[in-house]
C-alpha cells in the first residue's frame, strides 16, 4: 500500500492521548459520583422557615438586627436583612443527619411564635425544636478506649 497516505504517527498518538484523557475524566467523574463538594445539605427549607420566624420575632425580644450591615434604619429593614442573610446561610442546611418532618418544623415554628424570648434566642432548647441539636459524633471503639485511658490518667 505504497500509494495510500498513512496517518502520521504523531497525529495518531495525539488522538490516543486525547481519548485516554477523555476516558480518565469520565472514570474520575463516575468515581466521585459527580459531586465535588460532598453531600447535599439537609433541612434547607426547614432552616429558612425557622430563621424567618426568629428574624420576625427578634426585635420584640430586644435582639439587635443591625448586623449584617444593610441599608435603611427602620425595623422593617432590619428584619428583611436578617431574612436575606439566613436565606443564604440556610443553603448550607442544618447540622442534622436527616430531613425533619414538616410537622416537626411547624411545631418548632409555632413554639418560637408562642414561646418567650429564650425560644427565639435558642430554639433548640425547646422540646419542639430539639431536632435542631446536632447528633453527637460517633467515636470509633479504639478512640473511645484511649479517651477513657486518658481520663483515668488525668484523675490520678
Amino acid at each position: 500500500m505504497r500509494g495510500s497516505p498513512s496517518p502520521s504517527p504523531r497525529g495518531a498518538s495525539r488522538a490516543q492521548r486525547v481519548a485516554i484523557l477523555g476516558i480518565l475524566a469520565l472514570v474520575l467523574a463516575a468515581a466521585s459520583g459527580g459531586a465535588a463538594c460532598g453531600t447535599e445539605p439537609v433541612g434547607v427549607e426547614a432552616c429558612k422557615k425557622i430563621e424567618r420566624v426568629r428574624c420576625e420575632s427578634a426585635t420584640a425580644c430586644g435582639i439587635d438586627l443591625h448586623r449584617p450591615l444593610h441599608s435603611g434604619d427602620k425595623p422593617e429593614n432590619d428584619v428583611a436583612a436578617c431574612i436575606r442573610y439566613y436565606d443564604d446561610q440556610c443553603l448550607h442546611g442544618l447540622l442534622i443527619t436527616k430531613e425533619p418532618a414538616p410537622q416537626a418544623v411547624d411545631a418548632c415554628v409555632d413554639a418560637i411564635i408562642k414561646g418567650d424570648c429564650s425560644v427565639v434566642k435558642t430554639p433548640e432548647s425547646h422540646e419542639a425544636c430539639a431536632f435542631l441539636i446536632p447528633p453527637e459524633p460517633v467515636q470509633p471503639a479504639a478512640d473511645a478506649a484511649s479517651d477513657a485511658d486518658a481520663a483515668d490518667a488525668a484523675s490520678e
